[in-house]
């Protein structure tokens, strides 16, 4: 179990530490000379009952705050510590009103410094903390009056933290495997040593990660949890990972980073966030209002932007956007602390809705709508995707979601079930049965408004419908293509039945070309010479032939000659019955069995081949389709 202290500076905690375990976590020897705990420090113990009890010793110091919550970001319990002789003191409420943002949810109290009061004194501060502690996530937690100095309540508060880790539940190592980085130290003949919180997954010693947001890859060569070496390390451990890589230094590593076995997760400058405001401060929080930013161990600047409206009250929450002045990792879920442009004290804070907001639209209705879903169903992966699906038109796409709720390509499928995919988007069955509606209904408006068009092309119809995924639309139209609801003419897309009509002068010039066409189908005259038996311009006639083209009233296998279906299809058995045994043909064989000449005869073969009828092999040709 790990364990977190908090609470306000000089009230014991490094004190309380060395007392359950024996180690002096100030390592620094500026915190050694000051007495003062600046960074976190680290102390295992095994316990009576066999557990591994981990305590993270935060400091006190409003000036260390930020220290304090990359303490504190994913432990199974909070030691709040409170001194008789003050009482709650200013970082004592900060520390709970952090605690309560992050969502922490056990914790104890260790009530300090007994040796130095009265008992009537001490009665009045545990009175005075179940005064403090109600209505927050550690309400009705147990307080320990204790001192460091004489021993007296560290046997009771021991076995206290011990029964509460034998009752904790295994953790399910579901997920990628993140690791908030706090420490970074080089251990000599083994390089580069990372520690920090497991928030998810496992690794296992050889495992490749990857360091962000610098997208480095990295190599596991050894594993510590709890202070102990071992083959694997799993989510709720604090762990000591030995890593390995290309031009790997301890330089390039800073707190803030994450190791992460998602080799796809990406930096954000900006996400969105349930974002709860203390009810201790005295003017609402308001839009664009600049903050400092705690999440794990990263801190950085960045700016509010209200949603909904343009401020939030104190004790309300509301949906808002923070745009940062740096990129950082986050997933959904993960938990945010804003405190003032000054850094002197905490304004609120809440769990990440969305790590990779929009830089545009970011509070469109539609937006709104499906962050207000996430935020409805924060402890459910499942009833978000499943919500999600539902109402995204386009469907998901797969890598986003996989990486902004760290879910395995594995888990993600599960929670996919019964929804389609195309090409790296997954869309429920519902939505496209949808689509495939609204395509047949567009394209029966479109025909009735465009009478004299064959169809219309893949852009306009996407642009109808405002599908922007083409590959998407594409299968859809592929669906009711395969199920004759659909035609597809030359790249133009048409409903079954619906035909084009030219004009009264095109109809008068088709009719003359038919006429010319059908003395000797399957030998057509060149474009050029029928516009001079005609007397008409050359692209004049071309203009009109192609949109017979479009109708299907001719086919256009050679640049300069436009032939009748039914010719063509003549040309098309004449190569089925002339194939020898081996379904081979040469040029000369098929230009003898149709009578057409050598050069029209390589040009209908070369159509054949590009419409994989037949595959050119050497100087023959192979037939590959047959009926």
């Amino acid at each position: 179990m790990i364990i977190a202290t908090a609470g306000h500076v000089d009230h014991g905690k490094t004190q309380l530490v060395r007392a359950l375990t024996g180690i002096d976590t100030d390592r620094l020897d500026e915190e050694k000379s000051r007495g003062l705990t600046i960074d976190l420090g680290f102390a295992y113990i095994d316990s009576p009952l066999g557990n591994r009890l981990g305590f993270i010793d935060v400091p006190g110091h409003v000036k260390f705050i930020n220290n304090m919550v990359a303490g504190v970001g994913a432990v199974d319990l909070a030691l709040l510590v409170v001194a008789a002789d003050d009482g709650t003191m200013p970082q004592t409420r900060e520390h709970l009103a952090i605690l309560n943002l992050l969502g922490v949810r056990r914790g104890i109290v260790a009530l300090t410094k007994i040796d130095r009061v009265a008992e009537s004194r001490v009665k009045e501060v545990q009175t005075e903390i179940e005064n403090l502690l109600t209505l927050t996530a550690l309400e009705k937690s147990t307080i320990y009056p204790v001192s460091s100095i004489t021993g007296a309540g560290i046997k009771s508060l021991s076995k206290g933290l011990d029964e509460i880790a034998d009752a904790l539940d295994e953790k399910c190592p579901k997920g990628h495997f993140r690791l908030a980085i706090d420490r970074c130290f080089t251990v000599k003949g083994s390089g580069v040593v990372v520690t920090g919180s497991v928030f998810s997954g496992s690794v296992n010693e050889g495992d490749e990660l990857t360091l962000q947001p610098q997208n480095t890859s990295v190599r596991v060569r050894a594993l510590h949890t709890q202070n102990k070496p071992t083959k694997s390390a799993h989510v709720g451990d604090r762990c000591a990972v030995n890593i390995v890589g290309t031009n790997l230094s301890r330089s390039s590593i800073h707190r803030g980073n994450w190791l992460s076995g998602n080799d796809r997760d990406s930096p954000t400058d900006r996400f969105d966030i349930r974002l709860s405001v203390l009810d201790t401060e005295s003017t609402p929080l308001r839009h664009w209002t600049p903050v400092h930013v705690h999440t794990a161990a990263n801190h950085v600047t960045g700016r509010v932007a209200v949603l909904e409206q343009r401020s939030i009250n104190p004790g309300t929450s509301a949906l808002a956007q923070i745009v940062l002045s740096e990129p950082i990792n986050l997933c959904i879920r993960d938990q945010v602390i804003l405190r003032d442009q000054a850094a002197q004290r905490t304004l609120g804070g809440g769990p990440t809705l969305h790590p990779q907001s929009p830089k545009r639209g970011r509070a469109k209705p539609e937006r709104i709508a499906t962050l207000q879903v996430i935020d409805a169903h924060l402890d459910s992966n499942q009833t978000i995707i499943e919500q999600i699906l539902a109402r995204e038109k386009e469907g998901l796409d797969i890598d986003q979601w996989t990486s902004t709720l760290n879910l395995t390509p594995k888990e993600f499928a599960q929670y996919c079930q019964g929804s389609v995919r195309v090409e790296g988007r997954a869309i429920s069955k519902l939505q496209l049965q949808k689509h495939g509606e609204d395509i047949l209904t567009t394209m029966k408006t479109w025909h009735s408004e465009n009478p004299n068009e064959t169809g219309i092309t893949l852009p306009s119809l996407a642009k109808n419908l405002g599908i922007k995924h083409r590959p998407l639309l594409r299968e859809l139209l592929d669906a009711l293509i395969s199920s004759g609801k659909l035609n597809n003419r030359v790249g133009n897309y048409a409903l079954p039945g619906a035909q084009a009509s030219l004009t009264e002068n095109e109809d008068t010039i088709w009719l003359r070309v038919k006429e010319i066409l059908l003395r000797d189908d399957t030998k057509p005259p060149v474009t050029h010479e029928i516009a001079k038996e005609l007397g008409i311009a050359p692209k004049e006639l071309e203009k009109v032939l192609i949109r017979c083209t479009k109708i299907g009233y001719v086919v256009r296998p050679v640049f300069n000659r436009f032939l009748l279906p039914e010719a063509l299809e003549k040309l098309r058995k004449t190569l089925l019955d002339t194939v020898n045994e081996n379904n081979e043909i040469t040029v000369k064989q098929y230009r003898d069995a149709t009578g057409i000449g050598r050069n029209l005869s390589i040009e209908i073969l070369e159509y054949f081949d590009n419409h994989g009828i037949t595959q050119r092999r050497g100087d023959v040709r192979k037939l590959l389709k047959q009926e």
